[in-house]
């Protein structure tokens, strides 16, 4: 598999011949010394023995980047993830990394990356979504033993509490209600039951009516659309959640409204479709929050007005996780508590109640020191 050294008469350097794990011909050549060829020899030789392929010097970024996405993510990865690491690569990664060959990219490289980002005002847990995506390159073309080493291990930026989160409170919520239902009728349903399951986005548009138990007062989430394709809840477990008196009777009022459609939508548009995500933003969310006089926030924060009214008027912390569906308490606590106002001045002021109906104890007042 791999020759003697030898030294070319016309450079007079040192050089060898191997051939790789594909059977492929390459020389390795410039050595100064004979002593230098035979150390970068016996290296190469223990490499190849445990199936570790040399790093191909010219493999690029976006060329690996390719290979990941054709033999790893197109098979193991839902569309919609493959639809975003498209973006991320496209939009932030390639442009900086790309053209750079995988060999060339250090550390530091990952560094000023993660510093350009910073500066262009990019979130930390969106730049950690960047360089995870790095990281998974390498390390799928380390594990196809191409490359021997991953320079974005452990360039992940601290993440705080995302305070951008924006939750309606009950007056916003009943004027974006009364709004909507009068101006955009069709969209109400949609709207009500955004705010009054927090389902989220996907969910709602996969949302069929063979999904909904009338007898149960239950929803089943085992959908979700995003990105012209069907697939499964983002956190890929089906899960029931409960049907409020008023929710039902909103929905039973559309079904008989709604659309004919093949596929049994809840939410289909005019043409029975499934709707886009961006046409129903546009067209009707953004509008109605805007006859409500309300300020602009994202879709998703339906769904944090949902878990934040639950909790204020007193729902335990593990129900709000049910019906979000989260993995966890702690994730529902780390994203929600900072939302109740109400609740934090109901516990403030929870034991005055002692002092004001605690009975008068008649006995004579002493001076202090007595």
């Amino acid at each position: 598999m791999i020759d003697s050294v030898r030294k070319n008469p016309k450079t007079a350097k040192w050089e060898f011949d191997y051939k790789d794990l594909k059977g492929k011909r390459k020389t390795k050549k410039g050595f100064k010394t004979k002593a230098e060829a035979e150390r970068v020899q016996a290296k190469l030789i223990e490499e190849l023995n445990k199936g570790i392929c040399p790093a191909d010097s010219k493999t690029t970024f976006k060329e690996a980047g390719e290979m990941f996405m054709r033999l790893h993510v197109s098979i193991h990865c839902k569309p919609s993830t493959e639809e975003g690491y498209k973006g991320y690569l496209k939009n932030h990664i390639y442009p900086f990394f790309g053209e750079m060959k995988l060999t060339e990219i250090t550390p530091l490289m990952v560094k000023e990356f993660v510093k350009q980002m910073v500066d262009t005002g990019r979130t930390h847990s969106t730049i950690n979504k960047y360089t995870k995506l790095i990281s998974e390159i390498y390390t799928f073309m380390i594990d196809s033993n191409v490359i021997t080493r991953n320079p974005a291990r452990k360039q992940r930026l601290k993440e705080t509490k995302n305070d951008k989160i924006r939750a309606l409170s009950s007056i916003e919520v009943k004027t974006l209600l009364s709004k909507t239902k009068v101006v955009y009728p069709d969209f109400y349903p949609l709207l009500f039951t955004a705010l009054f399951t927090g389902m989220r986005q996907g969910e709602l548009l996969a949302l069929s009516w063979d999904s909904i138990n009338w007898l149960t007062k239950k929803i089943t989430i085992d959908k979700n659309y995003t990105h012209g394709h069907i697939g499964t809840p983002k956190t890929g477990k089906i899960r029931k959640i409960d049907m409020s008196q008023e929710l039902m009777q909103v929905l039973r009022e559309w079904k008989m409204a709604c659309p004919p459609n093949v596929n049994n939508l809840v939410f289909p548009n005019s043409d029975g479709n499934y709707q886009d995500a961006n046409n129903m933003i546009k067209r009707r969310f953004k509008p109605s929050l805007e006859r409500a006089g309300i300020n602009t926030i994202r879709f998703h924060d339906l769904r944090h007005t949902y878990a934040s009214l639950l909790l204020a008027n007193g729902a335990p912390m593990k129900y709000v996780q049910h019906q979000l569906g989260h993995s966890s308490i702690k994730m529902t606590m780390d994203l929600y508590t900072h939302l109740l106002p109400e609740v934090t001045e109901q516990c403030v002021n929870l034991l005055d109640c002692l002092v004001k109906t605690s009975q008068p104890v008649k006995e004579a007042a002493r001076k202090f020191g007595t």
